[in-house]
């Protein structure tokens, strides 16, 4: 009996031993009961749908994905781009090349009488003293000139030639200026013809070119003339208006719809004629007085006394239409003769005739040279910056 007592003791001590293992083990370990973590799988970004874009016209920005516009597919006749409908304001553009830093593209400007580009405010580069060299240097890509000859109703041939741009195209519309050469001169002086200067060698159509590449002025061509029938008042009334234009409306890509009068004076303002010396001297007395229907802008260089032209533009009328550029110039080395009658004669003009007025539609320039090319090619740098 008592040894049943004893071993009821000894469990009885082995698990209260037990009990004080645990309860020591339990103090020193904590339990700490965390809330289920739930795993969320991420799944993979999807590639973006392939779709065709639609862009807001105000954000530029295609309603579908949010991406912008790249204008990768270009810009209509109204510099709108064909997908989003963005307009180019024209406030950034390079002062050389015209490029828009946005959508890259190229714009001409349009300098004005005044020759800040009314577009993006550039002033125009008017290089009055002499040219940069530059542009005696050919361009990146050169343009085409060309050799034609018109049958006149009597059987005598007028010589041509021609410039055009080096991207001439039919889809694009050209301004187009009509150049009469010096005495002594022919009808290539005004595109290829090599012109001995002080400062070497130069050709019409280099200018040209650095005038197409630096986007300076809206696209043109170029056509000279042989003057001689010009002294002939049959021939001078009608070889430009009847004549010389509906040659170049069927042959050329220009403003001109086709070789009716009506046509051709509806693209008056993307028409210019103008001359040199001699040519000058034709311009006032067979443009400005004969040829105001059909042609708006005048540049005149390097001629003798025209006194006569108000009074005849006053007498037919001409005087009511509009001009929309007149551009005189005179090299100051000139002889003394013509500096004198170019500012006489300017200065007449600008006074008599309501439709010219000085800083306005009309501008001189008196240039550091003399009765040569420099002073020429000069004056027509110039002259097509402002009056295309």
């Amino acid at each position: 009996m008592k040894k049943k007592s004893l071993t009821a003791l000894a469990a009885l001590g082995i698990l209260v031993l037990l009990l004080v293992v645990l309860f020591l083990v339990a103090g020193r370990t904590s339990l700490v009961l965390r809330p289920l973590e739930i795993v969320q799988e991420t799944a993979p970004t999807p590639e973006p749908t392939a779709h065709v874009h639609l862009y807001d016209a105000q954000t530029h920005l295609c309603t579908g994905c949010g991406e912008p516009c790249p204008h990768e597919n270009g810009f209509d006749d109204s510099d709108r781009c064909r997908d989003c409908l963005w307009l180019c304001p024209h406030e950034t553009h390079s002062a050389k090349t015209a490029a828009c830093p946005v959508c890259g593209k190229q714009f001409n400007h349009h300098f004005g009488m005044d020759g800040v580009c009314d577009v993006c405010g550039a002033e125009a580069a008017l290089y009055t003293v002499e040219l940069p060299d530059r542009y005696f240097s050919p361009a990146t890509h050169s343009g085409r000139c060309l050799r034609d000859s018109l049958t006149l109703p009597d059987g005598l041939t007028l010589e041509l030639a021609v410039y055009l741009p080096w991207d001439y195209n039919e889809q694009t519309r050209y301004n187009v200026a009509i150049m009469l050469h010096g005495d002594g001169g022919s009808c290539d002086d005004w595109t290829d013809a090599p012109e001995h200067t002080h400062r070497g060698d130069i050709q019409f159509y280099t200018v040209y070119d650095n005038i197409v590449e630096e986007h300076l002025c809206d696209p043109f061509i170029v056509v000279g003339i042989d003057n001689r029938f010009l002294k002939s008042s049959f021939y001078g009334e009608g070889l430009i208006e009847d004549t010389l234009l509906p040659y170049i409306a069927r042959t050329f890509s220009t403003w001109m719809e086709g070789e009716s009068h009506d046509e051709i004076a509806a693209a008056r303002e993307h028409i210019a004629i103008g001359g040199l010396s001699r040519g000058s001297i034709y311009t006032y007395g067979v443009g400005m007085t004969r040829c105001l229907d059909v042609a708006a802008n005048f540049c005149c260089f390097s001629n003798g006394y025209v006194g006569d032209v108000p009074r005849q533009m006053l007498a037919d009328g001409q005087d009511k239409l509009p001009i929309r550029s007149y551009i005189a110039t005179v090299g100051l080395m000139d002889e003394y003769i013509y500096v004198r009658a170019h500012r006489y004669d300017y200065e007449v003009l600008c006074t008599a005739i309501d439709t010219i007025t000085d800083g306005e539609n009309a501008r001189m320039f008196e240039i550091e040279a003399g009765h040569n090319f420099i002073t020429w090619t000069t004056s027509f740098y110039n002259a097509l910056l402002l009056m295309f």
